[in-house]
This record gives structure tokens, C-alpha cells and sequence, in this order.
């Protein structure tokens, strides 16, 4: 049998699975109104306890962090339960054995659980690091690269060069080909970055 989780793990990973059932354009819209300045459940919150409420899309300084925390919650689901799945599928006596010889839970973190996830970890870099380069919807709807490109991307770049006031096509290619070698650079350089022996069990 498996690892086992704590009770109500299958509630867990519903919930923070959610955002994922959800598209991009309504996660944007919906957050793009919790930042509101005037009306947004953020700054009436601060408000309401007598703090000042900025504008959180509007000031190049907190722009980008505001759409990678969006970015954070939107995806943060299908790591839990990537990653919920891997441990579920190791098998429960090797944690039995290690305890028996008696491993502290961060040992038994670093030399058993860690190790047998190795092959999760390489999936889940690969899929950040495509993430990192893309985010073109969900910065085109919130911020639209703004204020003062403090939240462009590439992708975003690239649209904006082809259907943007100039329609410069050929430009907007040569992006879109140096985006694709630049995300495939990436995924292999996070693939060799966390190379290492496969460790497998039985």
C-alpha cells in the first residue's frame, strides 16, 4: 500500500485544485477586481482597519508581484495534487523500515521521500519554467504589460508587435521563434540542473 495522508486529504486537494477547473480570463478578472483601488475586496479590507490602500496594479513596484502571487494561486492545485499523487504511490513500508531504524521525519524527508519524488521535481521544473515565460493571458487581461512594461512578458511582447498599432508581423515571428528555442533552452537546462540517479522501489 501507498502513503496514506491525513484525513480529509481528498477535500484538500479539491480545494486547492479548484483554480485549475477554472479559465485564465475569469482568474484575471476576478483578481483584477480584488486589486481594484476604489471598490476591490483588498484595499476595502485595509481600509476598513485604517490602513492605506495603494494601487496595487497601477504602481510599477507591486504590478509584478501582485500577478505572480495570482499566478502562484492559479497553479499552486496542480503541484498538490502532482506531487500528493507521487507520494501516494510510495509504498508505506519503506517509511515503516526507516522509522524502525530510528529516522527523525527530516531525515526521512531528505534521504527517502525527496529521492523517490526526484523524477515529480524534474516534471514540475520543466512546467515552472514554461510558466515563467508564458502568462501571456492572464498579464494581458490584468495589467496588459503595464505600467511601464513592470509586468510585460515575451508572449505578451509578441502579440502586441503583430496585432498591436504597428502590425509588424515579421518582427512578431522572429519573437515567437526565439520564444520557443528560449522555452526549449530552458526546459533542458532545468532538466540536466536537477539530473541525478533514478531511484525507483518495488
Amino acid at each position: 500500500a501507498g502513503v496514506t495522508g491525513v484525513r480529509g486529504t481528498a477535500v484538500y486537494r479539491m480545494v486547492y485544485f479548484f483554480p485549475q477547473v477554472l479559465s485564465v480570463v475569469i482568474i484575471a478578472l476576478l483578481w483584477k477586481e480584488v486589486y481594484h483601488p476604489n471598490s476591490g475586496l483588498l484595499n476595502g479590507t485595509l481600509r476598513a482597519v485604517g490602513l492605506p490602500a495603494p494601487t496595487w496594479l497601477g504602481d510599477p513596484r507591486t504590478a509584478f508581484w501582485c500577478v505572480l502571487a495570482v499566478m502562484v494561486w492559479a497553479n499552486v492545485g496542480f503541484y498538490v495534487v502532482l506531487f500528493g499523487a507521487a507520494m501516494s504511490a510510495i509504498p508505506r513500508d519503506i517509511y515503516e523500515a526507516v522509522l524502525l531504524d530510528g529516522a527523525s521525519r527530516w531525515t526521512t524527508l531528505r534521504r527517502v521521500t525527496i529521492p523517490l519524488l526526484w523524477d515529480t521535481v524534474q516534471v514540475a521544473w520543466i512546467y515552472l519554467a514554461i510558466a515563467a515565460l508564458d502568462g501571456f493571458i492572464l498579464i494581458q487581461q490584468m495589467t496588459n504589460g503595464g505600467p511601464n512594461f513592470s509586468s510585460d512578458v515575451i508572449g505578451l511582447r509578441m502579440y502586441e508587435t503583430a496585432f498591436g498599432s504597428e502590425s509588424k508581423f515579421g518582427y512578431a515571428s522572429a519573437i515567437g521563434v526565439v520564444l520557443f528555442f528560449l522555452t526549449l533552452s530552458v526546459a533542458v537546462l532545468a532538466l540536466r540542473a536537477a539530473r541525478r540517479d533514478r531511484i525507483e522501489y518495488s
